[in-house]
C-alpha cells in the first residue's frame, strides 16, 4: 500500500509540474507577442516596421535632361521618386515616361544658392531678387510643366531656402495644390520645416546624399548607412542623381545593394509613403 501511495503522489506532482510549464509557456508567448508589437509599430509613421526594420525612399534628382542613367534608373525594380527639373527640354516627356513606369514624380525647383554660378539655375530659378508675384508665376508654371507631380524639392537653394518670404510664397501654392515638400538640406539654416508647419503643408527632409562622390564603392557605403538609419529611426530618405553627378554609376550601386538592404529588413517605398499628413 505504501508503494502505491508514493506512485499516486508522484503522479500528482508530475501533473502539477506540467501545468506550471504550460502556464509559463503561455505567459512567455503573450509577452513575446506584446513586445513584438511594441517593437514593430512606429507611432510617428504609422508603419509596421518589424524588428530592426525600416522604410527607405530613394529620390533621384535632375530628371528632365535625358541625362545618363535616366532609363536605367527606372528599371532597377524598386520604387523610385523622380525629381524633374521643370524648365528643361525633356521635362514633360520624361514625366510621361516615369508615370508610365509606375514611379513617383516631384518637381525639382531651381533655387538660389549662397555660392555658385547663377546660370546653373536656368532662366527661371527662384532668387531673392524676384517679387512675390514673379515667384508665384514661376511655381505655377512649374506645376503645369510637370504632370503627375505629388510634391517638390529644391535644386541647390542654400540661400533661397533660408528666406521666409520666398518659402512662404512657394509653400502657400503647395498648400493650394495639395503638394508636399522635401527639404534637400543644401544649407545649414533652412526655414522650410518652420514655414511648412505654419501653412500645414506636409514636410520631410533628406537623410543623406548618395553620390556626392561619383564612385560606386562610396555610393554603396552610403546606401548601407541609409539602411542603418532606417533601422534606427524607422525611415530614411536618400537623394541621388541621374546625369553627370551620378548616372549609371549610381544606378549600378543601387541595383547591387537592393538584396543586401532587403536582407537587413529594409522596405523600399515612395517618398509620399513616408509623409505624415
Amino acid at each position: 500500500m505504501r508503494r502505491v501511495h508514493i506512485i499516486f503522489l508522484s503522479g500528482r506532482v508530475l501533473k502539477y509540474i506540467c501545468y506550471c510549464g504550460i502556464m509559463l509557456l503561455l505567459v512567455l508567448s503573450i509577452t513575446a507577442n506584446r513586445y513584438s508589437f511594441l517593437k514593430t509599430f512606429n507611432p510617428s509613421t504609422g508603419a509596421d516596421e518589424g524588428f530592426n526594420k525600416g522604410r527607405v525612399a530613394i529620390v533621384i534628382d535632375d530628371f528632365g535632361f535625358n541625362g545618363k542613367g535616366t532609363k536605367e534608373m527606372l528599371e532597377i525594380g524598386i520604387p523610385i521618386t523622380c525629381a524633374i527639373l521643370p524648365f528643361s527640354e525633356f521635362s514633360s516627356q520624361e514625366a510621361q515616361l516615369i508615370h508610365s513606369k509606375g514611379h513617383e514624380i516631384i518637381i525639382h525647383i531651381p533655387m538660389e544658392p549662397h555660392h555658385g554660378d547663377p546660370s546653373w539655375l536656368g532662366e527661371k530659378g527662384i532668387t531673392s531678387q524676384l517679387t512675390d508675384d514673379k515667384i508665384e508665376e514661376i511655381i505655377r508654371e512649374a506645376v503645369k510643366r510637370v504632370p503627375y507631380a505629388v510634391g517638390v524639392n529644391n535644386h541647390m537653394g542654400s540661400k533661397a531656402t533660408e528666406d521666409r518670404r520666398i518659402m512662404g510664397v512657394i509653400i502657400n501654392i503647395l498648400k493650394e495644390k495639395a503638394l508636399f515638400i522635401l527639404d534637400s538640406k543644401t544649407g545649414l539654416h533652412s526655414v522650410i520645416e518652420e514655414v511648412a508647419a505654419a501653412h500645414k503643408v506636409p514636410y520631410i527632409e533628406r537623410s543623406l546624399f548618395l553620390d556626392n562622390v561619383k564612385d560606386k564603392a562610396y555610393i554603396k557605403k552610403q546606401l548601407r548607412k541609409l539602411g542603418e538609419l532606417a533601422q534606427k529611426e524607422g525611415r530614411a530618405v536618400a537623394i541621388g542623381h541621374v546625369g553627370p553627378e551620378g548616372g549609371i554609376v549610381t544606378v549600378n550601386a543601387i541595383r547591387e545593394m537592393v538584396r543586401e538592404l532587403e536582407a537587413m529588413g529594409i522596405e523600399f517605398v515612395y517618398l509620399s509613403d513616408l509623409i505624415e499628413r
